[in-house]
């Protein structure tokens, strides 16, 4: 798609889609508290650990995460099982709060998500690349489905910015994707970094990318209006069991990885420095 029509649609879907409400952090699509959480970010240098929450119950294999101000949100795949999973935590203790199998047929791999506000979008696909996706818009409260559409790819996460646009990424990352929320399909582009994302998030206009390049842990930080990469911060050296972005990643002006599966899932949680 143009640049122009890229453009027009967006605005269009902004103007028909103000009604909806938007919380704070990077869960809007702009703001000054999402800015400034950006621009922390963009000037960090490095990162270091504050906390860590274990998680005790069983989370399989798993995928995504994002955060709120009472709730973490989990997505995990039971490879035993065949079963697709998302989880809702107490972010106080990090107890189990409500769980949601999404397993639906071949669709047993959900992946990484975020909250924007008023859905938890999660894509859940095949597990194999070049598959099949459904991407939910979920219900925060009480996990039921409210909003949904097909993809004809492996999504393995998803993006919104809150008013209308959702983005993706396909298994290993190869492409990027731009949806509007009824799922009509705006853009899809070549990466132009080759890194293996494993969870992405909308912050302020940019995308916050975590994966692996080269075998090392990174954040990059993307510009989807030009698709080209702002800043990239590479993660501290791996002293956890897996590597540190190995899977699920959130930023609320602290970063959350959960990298490792149950039964000794941990969230570790870092300030900027």
């Amino acid at each position: 798609m143009c640049q122009t029509l890229k453009s027009l649609n967006r605005v269009l879907l902004v103007f028909s889609l103000m009604a909806i409400s938007v919380v704070s952090a990077c869960r809007t699509g702009g703001g000054s508290a999402s800015a400034k959480m950006l621009a922390s970010l963009l000037d960090t240098a490095d990162v270091t650990l504050i906390r860590q929450v274990p998680l005790e119950f069983g989370t399989h294999h798993v995928q995504g995460l994002d955060v709120t101000e009472r709730f973490y949100f989990v997505t995990s795949v039971d490879r035993k099982q065949k079963r697709a999973w998302l989880f809702k935590m107490n972010r106080q203790d990090g107890r189990l709060n409500l769980k949601k199998n999404l397993t639906e047929g071949l669709l047993i791999h959900p992946g990484g998500m975020q909250y924007d506000g008023r859905y938890v979008w999660v894509p859940n696909a095949e597990y194999r690349r070049e598959s099949r996706t459904m991407i939910h818009g979920i219900d925060p409260n009480s996990l039921e489905i409210r909003r949904s559409f097909e993809v004809n790819d492996h999504i393995g996460a998803v993006a919104s910015d809150g008013k209308g646009f959702l983005y993706g990424v396909n298994w290993d990352a190869k492409h990027f994707y731009a949806w509007d929320f009824d799922g009509v399909q705006l853009e899809k582009i070549a990466s132009p970094t080759s890194a293996a994302y494993q969870d992405i998030k909308f912050c302020a206009g940019k995308l916050l990318c975590s994966g692996l390049k080269d075998g090392q842990s990174a954040i990059d930080i993307i510009d989807p209006d030009t698709w080209s990469l702002i800043k990239r911060i590479d993660l501290p050296p791996d002293r956890w069991k897996t590597s540190l972005s190995r899977e699920g990643m959130a930023f609320d002006g602290n970063l959350y990885f959960l990298p490792d599966d149950g039964p000794d899932s941990r969230i570790l949680i870092f300030a900027l420095r």
